[in-house]
């Protein structure tokens, strides 16, 4: 893929390439609260269609195609270059700290209350949103809780927390060891890849719901429970992580409009979402079924409780998920809408493999 590296800042170089090689476009960043998400900052496409033309899509040439592309993934084309708005990258505050296995409600609680300051008045547009994530370490029955804070411009003080964090809950949380300092944002970015090393089996999945305490801690406690059903069985190398990551209001409403269906979202959302890796092939089908019956359990709680939503971030959806359907019903038709007008006989429905589907039926209008 080449890129237009003159307008393109090198994280969202970086969060795009990810996705779009992968075929799954989202783009959340450290930069979410101040440019919103990579996918709504795209200008113009160079795409080859089925047809083995070469087009551009951008909000004058094809706005159609230039609109789906911000979330549809590889169902109309080959994506051979972007073009992408830019801002000057600087170094970061950044990093992790780790607290032991009794601070976990704490913890969440913390977690449920940075995410309303996020959404309050007071919100800094340099301070990203907190990722929280709790990781079990079968072959040592280790339980770890880690926090990742970030703040996208140096501060005043290089030694001390920016002032945000340092009066958030996160500051007064009794911790085991932080990596939080000023660092390159590449090397933010090694640090947080280190922790799901590739090369290893992997599944991920996905759910949605609002940013509710009961709710949040109910995610724990299914994804505690299923532990004990993992240790039945001896799965070599498997970690077994839950992450929860806030989605606002104001980031997904920046930039340029797209089909994902949050633009109309008033209030924090919590993309709550499971990163288990392990080594053997042998456990593939064990690990998958744990895995989706744990986030079945935390959707079914969110539903009956009414703090359910129906948007599944695709970046970590797992292959029985469809996500497409988590757009509404008039962006979804919108896509199948525009699948059909640039590839009338559904080469990349039926030809090109990998990536999510629009599930419509090829030739047929």
């Amino acid at each position: 893929m080449s890129l237009c590296l003159a307008q393109t800042p090198f994280y969202l170089v970086s969060e795009f390439c990810n996705d779009y090689t992968n075929t799954r476009p989202g783009g959340l960043s450290f930069f979410s609260p101040r440019s919103g998400l990579v996918c709504s900052n795209i200008i113009s496409y160079e795409v080859v269609l089925a047809s083995g033309a070469i087009t551009t899509a951008s909000s004058t040439s094809n706005p159609d195609l230039w609109r789906a592309l911000k979330g549809g993934a590889n169902n109309f084309g080959i994506v051979t270059s972007f073009t992408a708005r830019s801002f000057p990258s600087t170094n970061i505050w950044c990093g992790f700290i780790h607290l032991p296995s009794f601070q976990i409600n704490k913890v969440l609680a913390t977690f449920h209350q940075a995410v309303n300051r996020v959404d309050s008045d007071s919100y800094d547009s340099y301070a990203a949103g907190p990722i929280t994530s709790f990781a079990y370490v079968q072959a040592i029955g280790l339980r770890v809780v880690s926090v990742n804070l970030c703040y996208t411009k140096v501060p005043e003080n290089k030694n001390r927390w920016p002032e945000y964090w340092q009066t958030s809950g996160f500051s007064k949380l009794w911790r085991i060891w932080s990596t939080l300092k000023v660092q390159t944002l590449t090397n933010a970015m090694d640090e947080m890849n280190s922790l799901n090393p590739s090369g290893r089996r992997q599944v991920f999945a996905t759910t949605t719901t609002k940013n509710d305490p009961a709710t949040l801690a109910a995610a724990y406690a299914f994804y505690n429970e299923a532990i004990a059903s993992l240790n039945k069985v001896s799965v070599k190398g498997l970690v077994w992580t839950l992450v929860m990551q806030p989605l606002l209001p104001d980031w997904v409403r920046k930039g340029d409009k797209n089909p994902l269906g949050v633009h109309d979202i008033d209030e924090p959302l919590v993309i709550v979402s499971f990163t288990v890796n392990w080594d053997e092939a042998q456990n593939d089908e064990f690990v998958k079924s744990t895995t989706k019956k744990t986030l079945e359990n935390i959707e079914a709680f969110a539903v009956a409780n009414k703090t359910s939503h129906r948007y599944r971030y695709v970046n970590y959806c797992a292959e029985w998920q469809k996500p497409f359907e988590g757009y509404g019903k008039e962006n979804l038709e919108f896509l199948r809408d525009v699948s059909r007008k640039y590839d009338p006989e559904g080469l990349f429905q039926k030809g090109c493999v990998g990536g999510f589907k629009l599930e419509l039926e090829v030739g047929k209008g």
